[in-house]
């Protein structure tokens, strides 16, 4: 497995993994149309400049994306597979990797705003939920997860 930095000709496909990912979980229609917009507007050559965006690759094989971002506070972002390899223990070896990233850059944490079906994920690796914040797509509290680095 690998990390491929992703440039402006993948910005398509980011929107793409990140949601066929988010169409892999029980949500309604109407919200899954609002997360692609949403997907659309994120995913820009300026995200790209400001982020470290990857594409995860398995057997030269696109599985998936994640991005680490430093804004008030070092946070793992958009990080999502399709759904396909989604179960299959590839997620934790490409947090792996994202967490090796974050240490190179001599980062003390990672904040992560889980997905609510993905926040039993992030426990597992090791982050502990430290509170909520709002949806930016619906009027929803996602989960704020802490993974202390050092």
């Amino acid at each position: 497995m690998e990390l491929q930095k992703a440039i402006d000709q993948d910005l398509e496909l980011l929107v793409t993994i990140a949601y066929r990912a988010k169409c892999h979980w029980d949500y309604p229609q109407d919200f899954l149309d609002k997360c692609r917009v949403y997907f659309k507007e994120e995913f820009t050559p300026e995200y790209l400049e400001k982020s470290h965006t990857c594409l995860i690759k398995q057997d030269d094989t696109v599985i998936g994306m994640g991005a680490l971002l430093w804004e008030e506070e070092p946070l793992l972002d958009q990080f999502w597979f399709l759904p396909e390899y989604i179960g299959k223990g590839l997620g934790r070896k490409a947090f792996e990797l994202f967490v090796v990233e974050a240490k190179k850059r001599d980062w003390p944490s990672l904040t992560i705003i889980s997905d609510v079906y993905a926040e039993g994920f992030y426990k597992t690796m090791g982050a502990k939920r430290v509170g909520e914040l709002k949806s930016a797509v619906r009027d929803a509290m996602l989960p704020k997860m802490l993974l202390t680095l050092k």
